[in-house]
C-alpha cells in the first residue's frame, strides 16, 4: 500500500508490505509514481543492483538513490523488480535486485520533475503485526 504525503518543500510517501523485500519494492513503485504520471509496468532490459548498509534505513535511502541514479542519469526506468533484502550479520543488511526496465522517455511516461535524493528526514522503517511499513521524504 502507498500513501502520498504532503510536505512543504519536498514530497514523501508511506508504504507497507508483508515482507521487508516487499517494502523495498513498494518504495520503488512509489518513487516511480512521484517521478512519472504514467509509470511503465515492465520492460525488456535487465539490470542487477547489489547494495549493503549498516541498517535498514540507510539501505532504503541507498536503494532509492540508486533508483534515482538509474532513472535520471543512466536513462533506465526500473519498471519491475525481483529483490531480496537480508541481514548480513555484523555488516548490517544487503539488497540484491534484478530490475526489468525500459529506456527513459520523458513524454511517454509523463515526467513530473527531477528528484534530488531520498533523505533521512522523518525516515522510519518498522515492523509490526501486519508486516513492514516505512515513511520516506524525497528532496525535490
Amino acid at each position: 500500500m502507498i500513501v502520498m504525503l504532503d510536505h512543504t518543500a519536498d514530497v514523501g510517501f508511506e508504504i507497507s508490505a508483508p515482507t521487508l523485500g516487499g517494502l523495498f519494492d513498494e518504495a520503488r513503485r512509489a518513487l516511480l509514481m512521484v517521478v512519472f504520471e504514467r509509470p511503465p509496468e515492465d520492460g525488456p532490459e535487465e539490470r542487477e543492483v547489489l547494495l549493503a548498509a549498516p541498517d535498514r534505513e540507510t539501505l532504503l535511502v541507498r536503494w532509492l538513490n540508486e533508483l534515482l541514479y538509474l532513472i535520471q542519469d543512466a536513462g533506465f526506468v526500473p519498471a519491475g523488480a525481483g529483490l531480496e533484502v537480508r541481514e548480513a550479520g555484523k555488516a548490517g543488511y544487503e539488497l540484491e535486485a534484478r530490475l526489468a526496465g525500459v529506456p527513459l522517455r520523458l513524454e511517454d511516461y509523463g515526467w513530473q520533475g527531477e528528484i534530488k535524493s531520498a533523505t533521512f528526514h522523518g525516515l522510519e522503517v518498522v515492523s509490526g503485526d501486519g508486516g513492514w511499513r516505512a515513511r520516506v521524504i524525497l528532496d525535490v
